[in-house]
């Protein structure tokens, strides 16, 4: 289940980060900088040895 969720959530919010630099609006972009942040760092957090 990890294996799958842990690339899933990582591709997911790197998707954000990268998208949110081509869109003009400034409070989507913000929120997809957010989103694709949380994202990255919720997937390093899934990854971390427990």
């Amino acid at each position: 289940m990890n294996y799958l969720v842990i690339p899933l959530t990582f591709v997911i919010g790197l998707s954000f980060l990268l998208s949110a630099s081509h869109i003009k609006s400034q409070y989507i972009s913000k929120f997809f900088y957010c989103v694709g942040t949380f994202g990255v760092i919720m997937a390093m957090y899934i990854a971390w040895p427990k």
